[in-house]
């Protein structure tokens, strides 16, 4: 069946409009919000782990009964990169971190302390501090996972949310044994807007 001329000059007329709206279509079409977009994208993200002469220690140590507990750290940040692009010569950190909360086993709540984070260039240069609020709680067999939750409070990434988990390196059945005074580890830590 072929159009007839009415229909073909309705076609040609209809695919012009079309052809001319389509800018002002697209221009008013929604779009994602570019700074939405960004803040779901890491300011810095880092993997990060325990040194093997200076575990995280607890006093006094880790049961599946949770009790007041100080929490001692350090922890080395590194192949850092920057998925944003806002922090490209932050290569390296050390975190080191004394907290109190009620921690056992299975969690920790009631957390309060400081952190420092030493920042590294790519030349290992120290390139600023940032000054970290560890989170309120965490909840699960790795109550270390507190150390890597917070906000960024002072210094680099002022205001940044931190979060991150580890995986223990150490056996956590020895929450059954008489507790765990100190704790190795490693895992990712990241730094959100």
């Amino acid at each position: 069946m072929t159009a007839t001329r009415p229909t073909r000059t309705a076609l040609l007329a209809a695919a012009a409009l079309t052809a001319a709206l389509a800018p002002v279509a697209e221009a008013a079409a929604p779009r994602p919000d570019t700074a939405q977009a960004r803040a779901a994208t890491p300011l810095l993200s880092c993997r990060v782990a325990t040194s093997a002469d200076d575990p995280v220690a607890f006093s006094p140590p880790l049961t599946f009964q949770a009790r007041t507990t100080q929490l001692t750290g350090t922890l080395d940040l590194f192949d850092c990169t920057s998925p944003d692009g806002s922090q490209p010569d932050l290569d390296s950190g050390t975190l080191t971190l004394r907290a109190t909360g009620r921690a056992g086993c299975n969690g920790a709540t009631q957390i309060t302390g400081t952190g420092t984070i030493t920042w590294y260039d790519g030349a290992g240069e120290e390139a600023g501090t940032s000054s970290l609020q560890p989170v309120g709680s965490v909840d699960g067999y790795n109550p270390g996972d507190a150390l890597l939750g917070g906000t960024v409070t002072d210094g680099l990434l002022a205001g940044a949310r931190a979060s991150g988990s580890a995986t223990p390196t150490v056996d956590v059945d020895q929450c059954a044994e008489g507790g765990i005074s100190t704790l190795n580890g490693s895992g990712t830590i990241r730094f959100l807007p």
